[in-house]
């Protein structure tokens, strides 16, 4: 016997049981397709990771040959960045303005070590990255020599036009000691010039 196109059993409905069974299944294996396409939509490219964590790298090369023009290239255009002497700078072009004169000033002997990188991506197009530093070389305003030191800087950064570009900056000199609040807790980057860099 057959009705409305589904072959009966004794009671009529075993091929409209198996039909249900089928979408049932086509269902939970669609779902789990997408989840699967939303988790690899998601997931970093190793070259993205490695551009992001290259970063502090290229501002210390920029660094090194003294160039602010060099330095402002990893910056976005709208670039919000904020010096270890709370000098707040918006856009690539303040910023380089302040870094040729900075490089070529008092900074011009000044030498920039990497210590250690942190980086986490808060989507797949942005992440934020810690790195910290060590500067030697460097004078105050009144030309006097100043002692080497450590500080801390965060950046955010986002891909824009295939390039990892810094839309946000934060540079921070440490305060050397570690505060007795500390105890017990692992930083991901130990305070600079209180533990030896990693080999």
């Amino acid at each position: 016997m057959k009705e409305s196109g589904f072959m009966s059993g004794p009671l009529g409905l075993d091929s409209f049981s198996a039909d249900v069974r089928g979408q049932k299944m086509k269902r939970v294996l669609g779902g789990f397709l997408l989840l699967f396409l939303a988790a690899a939509a998601n997931a970093q490219s190793k070259a993205d990771e490695d551009a992001v964590r290259m970063l502090p790298r290229a501002f210390c090369d920029a660094w090194a040959k003294h160039d602010g023009h060099e330095l402002a290239k990893i910056m976005a255009d709208d670039v919000d960045f904020v010096t270890v002497a709370t000098t707040y700078l918006h856009g690539r072009v303040d910023f380089e303005k302040f870094h040729v004169r900075l490089l070529s000033g008092r900074f011009k002997d000044a030498s920039i070590t990497r210590l250690e990188t942190t980086a986490r991506f808060l989507r797949p197009e942005m992440a934020v990255v810690h790195w910290s530093w060590k500067i030697e070389g460097d004078k105050n305003p009144d030309g006097t020599a100043r002692q080497p030191r450590y500080g801390l800087m965060t950046m955010v950064v986002e891909k824009r036009g295939g390039s990892w570009l810094v839309v946000v900056g934060q540079n921070t000199n440490a305060i050397l000691g570690i505060p007795p609040e500390l105890q017990d807790i692992k930083t991901p980057i130990a305070i600079p010039g209180t533990a030896p860099a990693p080999q």
